[in-house]
């Protein structure tokens, strides 16, 4: 279910309404009246809602990427406009941080990475005075 459904029980039918819309009354894209529990429940593709994928992309820290699922060990990672297949070895959830290897591979983490700047050595001047 929807973490963002919810009953209205003042109905004489259960409806499911939307916590995220916009209206107060709005029912549910994802609902179909199930006849056998005599309610409103939620239909297949409930995980595909736009409304609730919104909602959680504004809830990501900066710098951080958009995780769409995790299936078979791999993250689909929303980067742009494009969605990248990355091997899944920490167990991200809604996002991570994203990270790209000279080899052209992902690495994932919880956390931001660290970026080493490069020391810029300086040049010691000379003492000895020219002749």
């Amino acid at each position: 279910m929807c973490q963002y459904a919810y009953y209205n029980d003042r109905e004489k039918v259960p409806q499911l309404h939307c916590k995220i819309s916009q209206l107060s009354n709005d029912i549910c894209l994802y609902s179909k009246f199930c006849y056998k529990q005599n309610k409103y429940i939620h239909r297949e593709g409930v995980e595909n809602c736009y409304m609730a994928i919104e909602h959680e992309k504004t809830n990501i820290p900066n710098g951080a990427y958009y995780v769409r699922f995790v299936r078979k060990g791999y993250a689909y990672v929303e980067i742009g406009d494009r969605v990248v297949k990355i091997k899944d070895t920490i167990g991200v959830e809604h996002y991570a941080y994203v990270k790209q290897n000279v080899n052209g591979e992902y690495e994932l983490s919880l956390t931001p990475f660290v970026t080493v700047e490069a020391e810029t050595t300086s040049k010691k001047k000379s003492n000895r005075k020219k002749k």
